[in-house]
């Protein structure tokens, strides 16, 4: 049996169903009465878990929060929930890049990261989002099984890496392709939600128009 199968589940506030601790994320009261997200789940004190989805954090109501943390919450409106969570997500990705500079974890730029998947070293490949849309899915083709995603402008990879802009990059620790796959998935999750839940206002969102000009470089 698996550590993740022997870890007693939590109950997503929002839908009610139970999921493994790490697939959830955390809510506190914090030290002003105002729930905050536990991204690490490290803070102190009664805690509640909600799925990493959009619908369900719109569905927690200050009520139900209040009761589950014992205490009475202050619980900010849907729309501002989910930007603290797109920011929270983002910095988070920020972190565990850095980290993998400074663990030598990442291969970078196209000779970099052609080598580590010839070598079967890649765990992760990441592209900028700036990248041209005939270059992104040339990449694709190339991981084969190896996941991609698309995360961040050129030039803020490459400033997370110490270096000038960066198209595209190889994550080659397990840990820690989990941990930017986990956090590009959830920034996108969230941030892609308008305010009416409507329409997409990522970042990303104007990409296909932008693609035809951008450079695909590395």
């Amino acid at each position: 049996m698996s550590h993740r199968e022997r870890e007693p589940g939590r109950t997503c506030l929002g839908c009610r169903r139970q999921r493994p601790r790490a697939e959830l994320i955390r809510i506190v009261r914090g030290p002003d009465g105002a729930g905050c997200f536990d991204l690490e789940g490290r803070l102190p004190g009664r805690g509640a878990w909600v799925c990493p989805s959009p619908a369900c954090l719109d569905a927690v109501a200050a009520g139900a929060l209040g009761h589950v943390l014992r205490a009475p919450v202050r619980w900010a409106a849907a729309p501002e929930r989910r930007r603290e969570l797109a920011e929270g997500f983002k910095r988070r990705l920020a972190n565990v890049l850095t980290m993998a500079r400074k663990m030598r974890g990442v291969a970078i730029g196209p000779t970099g990261v052609r080598s580590a998947l010839g070598e079967g070293r890649a765990r992760l490949v990441l592209l900028a989002d700036d990248l041209s849309a005939d270059a992104a899915a040339s990449w694709a083709a190339r991981a084969a099984a190896v996941p991609v995603r698309s995360a961040l402008g050129s030039e803020a990879l490459g400033a997370l890496f110490g270096r000038g802009p960066v198209a595209v990059a190889a994550i080659t620790v397990e840990g820690l392709a989990a941990g930017v796959l986990q956090a590009t998935d959830r920034w996108r999750a969230f941030s892609a939600v308008s305010c009416d839940n409507d329409k997409l206002t990522i970042d990303g969102a104007s990409r296909a128009a932008r693609s035809s000009t951008a450079a695909g470089g590395g």
